[in-house]
């Protein structure tokens, strides 16, 4: 098998110099999401670095310099020693930024909709585990926190761009798919609204040994074309939503919690590793991999 172009196939033990360079650090929380941030890179080389057992990816994006990493394991008890450890060992490291795949609400707001492959971009993160045990069960309390100001900023100016010029985002997967031809891996092409059912709130999987076609009654869902206007997408083009994500050592997957959740924070969307970094003010983007419902499995 031959490597993909932009990969050096070389692991460096750089210098502190070498490792100045670096101003963005990227993590993905799993294999399969560092991949396609991967094949952002213009070259990919490998990285590292003493009394440190992380293993570093490094290349270039544009004018950045960036440094990417994934994890041992999900969730909040396996990111921070990895945090820890790239910015011990990239100390000009300014901006921190956590991708991945999370759950979705559904619709939000005045009839917004999150489809499966949108996009969630953090105006803030609300830690879901921060609360206090009642006579009534755990009630979580409000625990915010904010990326920085720069990121902030860097993620409006790019909202405005593409709402007067048009999203690039169409182009980007376009290259990233280009990449990932060169060597064998998983189907990533956009699997389209025949593929995207959102099951009755009340309606749960019952059996997580089989998919939702071989189990659920699909009667008790919508497809995406069924949902309204709002949910349309074009090939390719997915929507990028900015709001609140909740954060949490445990998945969120029934509707009913889902729902409660976005009534009580503001919450659209849902993972399990970005309340451990709220030291570091990271940007946290999530691409929408299901609706954080029972349903998980497809």
């Amino acid at each position: 098998m031959s490597l993909p172009t932009n990969f050096t196939g070389n692991a460096v033990w750089p210098s502190d110099a070498a490792r100045a360079k670096y101003t963005i650090g990227w993590i993905a929380p799993m294999p399969i999401e560092l991949t396609p941030a991967l094949a952002l890179l213009d070259r990919i080389t490998t990285l590292h670095v003493a009394n440190d057992s992380n293993i570093y990816q490094a290349g270039r994006i544009g004018d950045h310099n960036v440094v990417m990493v994934t994890l041992d394991r999900i969730g909040l008890g396996g990111i921070p020693s990895v945090a820890t450890s790239m910015y011990a060992s990239f100390r000009d490291l300014k901006h921190l930024l956590l991708v991945g795949v999370g759950g979705g609400i559904p619709d939000y707001s005045l009839g917004e909709q999150i489809v499966l492959g949108d996009f969630v971009v953090s105006r803030q993160v609300e830690h879901l585990d921060c609360g206090q045990r009642t006579p009534n069960g755990f009630e979580v309390t409000n625990q915010t926190y904010y990326p920085n100001s720069a990121l902030l900023k860097a993620a409006n100016t790019l909202r405005s761009t593409h709402n007067l010029f048009g999203s690039k985002i169409p182009d980007i997967l376009q290259k990233i798919r280009q990449k990932l031809d060169e060597f064998p891996r998983e189907d990533s092409e956009d699997l389209g609204p025949e593929a995207d059912r959102l099951f009755d709130p009340e309606y749960n999987h019952d059996d997580g040994y089989k998919l939702c076609d071989d189990c659920c009654d699909l009667k008790r869902s919508s497809l995406r074309m069924e949902r309204g206007r709002k949910a349309h997408r074009k090939k390719d083009t997915p929507s990028v939503h900015f709001g609140t994500i909740g954060s949490g050592n445990s998945l969120v997957v029934g509707s009913k919690v889902r729902e409660r959740l976005y009534k009580q924070f503001g919450a659209i969307c849902f993972e399990m590793e970005a309340a451990a970094l709220l030291q570091y003010k990271p940007l946290v983007i999530r691409g929408i991999c299901d609706y954080a419902d029972s349903h998980k499995n497809r």
